[in-house]
């Protein structure tokens, strides 16, 4: 432990500037409650008498990037709003070392709610592991929406699975946060928190990558795609008439998944199944007419619900990210 606390003390050196201080603290000050709060974390993952294999992977691999100077700890003074305050960053193109940035936020919350910087801590651990080891991967879907949408739900289920075995095995308090994050993995496998966090279905992504990876023939996965949007249009006049407000907002993320993510599943089918590199601006989901006219009939429909729709997602966001 001392010695990943003194490597630390070296990593911390490696701050990012800011000119606008949104509290009277400074890097000076922020520094020691850093240190300590990764001092603290380790203590907490390693006396857990629980454990559990995905998440040891993870940290254990990061805590040792960290040891070899791989990786960095970043203090962003100006992060001081909500939960989203912490991030990983890979800093490829500017062939500097990868970092975790930590936002004031969970700084100045350490003492009272120490859970959330650990729970978040192991987020981006998580993504930082995607990085090392998948790195060619990472970078070239970086902007990829279905794969980064995988990298999330990746770091949400890592997350939740440490809350479970590492948090409460040692009766730590949890924010509301952790205890919404813990209820959303043991009632819905995260489809709420992949929802306000990307827009999108859970499930339904799901049945995509069943569909992409699948050993079926293009024209196969265009025609089992088009079959999902007729069914969806087939049943789409069933919304108005959804009672639960939340079980309608689920139904309504389907719809968008379909109508957003389509072009992009498409041409990775393509992508993957000719083993060759498809300039995204020459690829058009016209070529396919069936599934191009269910995918514009949907976009059409689901827009009346648009608005609805991006209110809620911006309340629940709100909600979820400020409400400790």
């Amino acid at each position: 432990m001392k010695r990943f606390t003194h490597l630390l003390s070296i990593l911390l050196f490696f701050i990012l500037p800011s000119t606008v201080f949104a509290t009277p603290k400074t890097l000076n000050d922020y520094e020691p409650i850093l240190r300590n709060a990764l001092t603290k974390f380790e203590t907490v993952f390693k006396s857990s008498p629980k454990k559990h294999e995905l998440v040891e992977q993870k940290v254990v691999f990061m805590m040792n990037q960290a040891l070899k100077g791989e990786v960095t700890f970043l203090i962003d003074l100006n992060a001081n709003q909500d939960l989203s305050a912490m991030g990983f960053v890979d800093f490829y193109n500017e062939n500097k070392k990868p970092a975790i940035v930590v936002g004031t936020f969970f700084l100045d919350q350490f003492e009272k709610n120490p859970t959330i910087f650990y729970s978040a801590l192991v987020h981006e651990f998580t993504h930082a592991y995607d990085f090392f080891n998948s790195q060619r991967y990472f970078l070239y879907y970086k902007n990829n929406r279905i794969v980064k949408a995988l990298f999330e739900a990746d770091a949400y289920a890592v997350e939740s699975l440490f809350i479970q075995n590492y948090l409460v095995p040692q009766k730590i308090k949890l924010t509301k946060f952790e205890t919404f994050l813990l209820d959303d993995l043991e009632k819905s496998s995260l489809s709420k928190i992949i929802l306000i966090n990307q827009t999108l279905s859970l499930p339904l992504l799901h049945t995509f990558l069943e569909i992409r990876d699948s050993k079926e023939t293009i024209e196969a996965k265009v025609e089992s795609l088009n079959v999902i949007g007729e069914n969806l249009l087939s049943k789409f006049d069933t919304i108005q008439t959804l009672k639960d407000f939340e079980n309608k907002m689920e139904i309504i993320s389907i719809y968008f998944t379909y109508s957003i993510l389509l072009d992009q599943l498409v041409y990775d089918i393509e992508q993957k199944e000719k083993e060759e590199t498809i300039d995204p601006e020459t690829f058009s989901l016209s070529k396919y007419p069936n599934v191009y006219q269910t995918r514009k009939q949907i976009s059409e429909k689901v827009n009346q619900y648009q608005k609805e729709f991006e209110d809620y997602i911006i309340k629940e966001n709100k909600r979820i990210r400020t409400e400790i």
